[in-house]
């Protein structure tokens, strides 16, 4: 069975025949595997110097130790096996998931394919910033529109301005295997026609 990764902003598309799932990128784990590693530092010096540290130095400790021991055993889970978003062609739904209840605890929002009027590709590389000048990062963003007006993001790419046609492209791959799946329309995302008359600096010099 095919499997296509599509590299995402803090996150990665995961693209099967049968499922569609975005999730955490693997850099972070950093942050709950550095957590889980100061937690166990913590445990340590409490069991080694129960008699040598002060009471409140030891009531510090326990309380890092209560709090951050199962935040950071959730974060290295979800990391591992969550999805932030996930749609199962067997199922005939997609789900929006929540931080790290993403393992299937924290269900947000449950849209069934009949309920997806289209998927779309938006973005902000037209906005200009106070100064009147275009923004130097662009960001695209793939929605998910249900037959009742609402709005719901569920992955984004950004891209320094010259990649934006690359990142724009990674974006319309995940609307498309995302609407086909679910059977609904695809509206992708474009640059403007300024945009692509545009010649590269190099040949522009040339």
């Amino acid at each position: 069975m095919a499997v296509e990764r599509i590299a995402l902003q803090r996150s990665y598309a995961r693209l099967t025949p049968d499922e569609v799932a975005v999730k955490p990128a693997r850099s972070a784990l950093v942050g709950p595997l550095v957590q889980l590693a100061l937690t166990a530092v913590a445990t340590w010096a409490i069991a080694a110097y129960i008699n040598t540290f002060p009471l409140w130095v030891l009531m510090l400790l326990l309380i890092s130790v209560v709090i951050s021991g199962p935040t950071a055993v959730l974060g290295v889970v979800y990391n591992v096996m969550g999805s932030a978003f996930v749609m199962e062609r067997r199922k005939g739904t997609c789900r929006f998931q929540q931080g790290f209840l993403g393992l299937g605890l924290g269900t947000r929002d449950l849209v069934p394919f009949d309920r997806i009027a289209r998927i779309e590709v938006g973005g902000d590389f037209e906005t200009e910033l106070g100064s009147g000048d275009l923004q130097d990062v662009v960001r695209w963003e793939i929605r998910l529109v249900k037959d009742n007006g609402r709005v719901l993001p569920f992955a984004s790419v950004l891209a320094a301005r010259p990649l934006a046609d690359e990142a724009l492209e990674r974006a319309n791959i995940v609307a498309r295997a995302t609407a086909e799946m679910c059977g609904a329309p695809v509206v992708e995302g474009r640059l403007p026609d300024w945009a692509l008359a545009e010649e590269p600096e190099g040949q522009a010099q040339g």
